[in-house]
């Protein structure tokens, strides 16, 4: 278990895989700075559950990985500011994905859910997939902390399959915003294309943290 050099704790029932890794950040703490970490967690996740076991699993911007379109995991992020001067921001990332148990209540009622069981036909090792959701997070971080963030954007972005099409997003304030997902900016904020109240075209800007719930519609 390893996520360089911070701390990793695994736990929860048997079939979920459930981890808390804390590291701590060289950045400091400006509006926006850490959004994109919250995408990032959730392409980490999707990205450990592919290598692990070859299955297309996709990134449900801002928190969800998705199995065909059905809810495999739930990512978070927390960070706190450094304690006092030469102290460092701490960020902790949440993983709970559903391996062979039954569906976590952490998961959005509104969409379907699955398991990596139901997706593969056989229940798997939770260490293995956790070693591959930590590495696949230990090199994204790195590329964060060294300011590559378009790189890391233009990466996950073909992930997300929704992008492209229309969405209906609701906020954390329980607006419920409809346009076109037009993609994510360098910061991981969403860019929603919809119509103003005149009928014109607008680009509304919605970061990972003001987000509830986005559900594409058909």
């Amino acid at each position: 278990m390893s996520f360089s050099d911070g701390l990793v704790v695994q736990g929860g029932p048997r079939g979920l895989l459930r981890l808390s890794a804390c590291r701590a950040a060289g950045r400091p703490v400006t509006p926006g700075a850490f959004g994109l970490l919250g995408p990032l967690a959730a392409a980490c996740t999707s990205e450990g559950i592919r290598r692990d076991t070859g299955i297309i699993s996709w990134l449900h911007w801002p928190d969800l990985v998705t199995i065909d379109g059905r809810v495999v995991a739930k990512t978070s992020l927390s960070v706190t500011p450094p304690a006092g001067p030469g102290a460092k921001a701490q960020v902790v990332f949440g993983v709970s994905v559903n391996c062979f148990a039954s569906r976590p209540p952490s998961f959005p009622s509104e969409l379907r859910a699955t398991s990596i069981l139901d997706a593969l036909g056989v229940e798997i090792d939770l260490d293995l997939l956790r070693d591959k959701v930590l590495h696949a997070l230990d090199w994204y971080f790195a590329e964060w902390e060294r300011g590559m963030q378009r790189k890391l954007v233009d990466r996950i972005r073909p992930t997300i399959a929704w992008v492209g099409r229309e969405i209906e997003v609701r906020t954390v304030d329980s607006r419920v915003l409809k346009g076109t997902a037009e993609g994510l900016d360098d910061e991981g904020s969403l860019l929603l294309r919809r119509r103003d109240g005149k009928g014109s075209k607008e680009t509304v800007t919605l970061s990972p943290e003001s987000v509830e719930l986005v559900r594409a519609v058909k």
